[in-house]
């Protein structure tokens, strides 16, 4: 490969160095990330032209001695370094350089490129296809393109510092990565990330990063592929996280996260898979609320003392979502506006237990159709509020006794157990509270439960309570009615009232008609008068016991009698109306 003849000196150790596979290293030890700080005090004996650079690299071909790296470290580049759609069977290493201008890399090829440490206004990398590493870890510069680039090893932007005032950051829709892609490390992107449509072959870590757009999400990423972990501990997103539809083959982290969006989601991922868990264990912030809905999620979700706020809706809306494992929200979790899991697949247990549901306003949850193993509900911190567990099916609800919603909708709703277990007169307050309509399914599901562990008297206590609250619903004669039935029966659900009222009617007729004899009938053979068999005679309609034909009562008497026998023939038909509803449910 030919040498030009109007290289600097610097410029010709680096030519030599390179035909050589060696390094050409200008910082001469110093440490890199502070010296090229003060880059504009270097003097021209660190200055390499970019037109050097490119002339070397087209020229790569020509090396004799099978050349495979250009490393240059520390150095100044001047002038704009165009090399568009360069194929170069070497690797290009440019560390810890200053840029006076942007890099122009659209659709070149190289085996692996870094920038690492390097100061650039900016790097269009548009189409460009690395066959190693790309390393941009460290590096500071205006805007980073990578649509559609492709990295056959890793991405590294790893204590990266990106702004861009007028579009993303890091513009990368489209790229696909076979490695892992490193963004922790405090990467800063103001303007945020594009990764729309990215795949990433390992893990794509974004611990201790800070993202911030004010123009949109902060991380745009859907569809974005991540064969392995996606993980942000401790990251800031300022602009929020829309992830619709991504696919995360391991877990999705978000430990100690703080995502704000005032114009929509802070972490939005309707329809998004992850084959393991999502987990935000030490708590997450979310300003603006998440959505999971469709979501399906291989493992558990964990977001014990998360802090999830959304002024315009539920701060967790996750209608339709699948969980492998377990949902849990409690142990200081907050949600300023409600959680919504309507349609949701539970496979294991949906905790509740010691969160607050409305962040000191009136809590929200709604559970429409959910499927759920275990549901806990017990040491709520909410205010009263509204709970809709309508057409829900749970194997088994814990409560507690300060579960006191406002308004608790258990209409169609299946369960198993009730833990623990609380006598009717709890539950059917329980199931009552707030609930002005009548939902016969309600005290059914509840009596089912009771006769389940065999508490029959339970069962029959919350039956009865379901036939007073229909009485509520019905028109004056009929509620008459049904007032007469309980008093007399309690709807036949209390049996033995009936013979309290049998006995004291009986005796009051007996007393009556012991101080009142009726008159002996006319005929002969007529019985001796007995005050206790006229009175049983004449109040029991099925009974003949000859005394009331054999006695006419006198004056006052016959209203008495009529009363009796009027009030006999209530009680057998209330009786008999009672007999027939528990019958009919046998």
């Amino acid at each position: 490969m030919r040498v030009p003849e109007d290289l600097n000196p610097s410029e010709r150790r680096l030519w030599t160095a390179f035909t050589e596979g060696g390094q050409l290293d200008l910082a001469e030890g110093r440490d890199a990330r502070t010296d090229v700080r003060r880059a504009t005090e270097w003097g021209p004996e660190r200055r390499i032209r970019a037109a050097a650079l490119t002339a070397l690299l087209h020229g790569v071909r020509e090396a004799s001695g099978g050349t495979t790296a250009l490393h240059l470290n520390g150095a100044r580049i001047t002038g704009a370094l165009g090399l568009r759609h360069l194929r170069a069977e070497c690797s290009l290493l440019l560390e810890n350089c200053y840029f006076d201008e942007p890099v122009d890399m659209a659709h070149a090829e190289v085996l692996s490129l870094s920038f690492r440490g390097s100061r650039i206004p900016g790097v269009d990398a548009y189409g460009v296809i690395a066959r190693g590493d790309l390393m941009l870890s460290h590096v500071t510069a205006d805007r980073i393109e990578l649509f559609g680039a492709r990295v056959e090893g890793r991405l590294w932007l790893v204590g990266a510092r990106l702004t861009c005032a007028d579009g993303y950051a890091l513009d990368a829709p489209d790229m696909v990565v076979s490695g892992g892609l490193y963004c922790g490390g405090g990467f800063t992107a103001h303007g945020g990330v594009n990764l729309y449509g990215a795949s990433v072959g390992a893990g794509f870590e974004l611990d201790g990063a800070r993202l911030v757009n004010s123009r949109g999400f902060a991380l745009r990423a859907p569809n974005l592929v991540v064969a392995s972990d996606l993980t942000c501990r401790n990251a800031v997103f300022a602009g929020g996280v829309n992830v619709f539809g991504a696919e995360i083959g391991g877990q999705f982290w978000l430990n100690a996260t703080r995502l704000t969006n005032t114009d929509g989601w802070a972490l939005n991922a309707p329809n998004a898979k992850v084959g393991g868990g999502l987990y935000s264990r030490g708590g997450m912030v979310a300003e603006g609320g998440v959505n999971l809905y469709g979501a399906t999620i291989g493992a558990g979700v964990e977001l014990e003392g998360g802090k999830l706020v959304n002024r315009r809706g539920a701060a967790l809306r996750a209608p339709h979502m699948t969980v492998a494992g377990d949902l849990t929200c409690g142990d200081g979790f907050s949600a300023v506006g409600g959680v919504e899991l309507s349609g949701c697949r539970v496979a294991g247990r949906l905790s509740f237990r010691g969160a607050d549901l409305g962040g000191g306003e009136p809590m929200v949850l709604t559970c429409t159709n959910a499927e759920v193993r275990e549901f806990f509900l017990d040491r709520l911190r909410s205010a009263p509020g509204v709970v809709s567990l309508a057409g829900a099916t749970v194997e088994t609800i814990h409560d507690d006794a300060g579960f006191r919603p406002e308004s608790l909708d258990l209409d169609r709703a299946r369960y198993v157990v009730l833990a623990p277990y609380r006598p009717a007169r709890d539950r059917i307050a329980w199931i009552r509270h707030g609930r002005t309509c009548y939902q016969p399914w309600c005290y059914e599901q509840l009596a089912a439960y009771y006769r389940r562990i065999g508490h029959d008297e339970d069962a029959r206590t919350v039956l009865l309570a379901k036939q007073r609250h229909r009485r509520d619903t019905l028109r004056l004669p009929a509620k008459l009615w049904g007032r007469l039935q309980d008093a007399t029966v309690g709807y036949g659900y209390r049996p033995l009232r009936a013979l309290g009222w049998l006995g004291s009617g009986i005796a009051a007729t007996a007393v009556f008609f012991a101080l009142h004899p009726p008159k002996r009938a006319t005929g002969e053979g007529t019985p001796h008068f007995s005050a206790v068999a006229y009175a049983a005679d004449v109040f029991l309609p099925v009974l003949d016991l000859g005394q009331q034909r054999a006695f006419v009562p006198q004056g006052a008497g016959q209203w008495v009698a009529w009363a009796a026998v009027l009030a006999g023939w209530v009680l057998a038909t209330t009786v008999i109306a009672g007999i027939t509803r528990n019958l009919a449910r046998t």
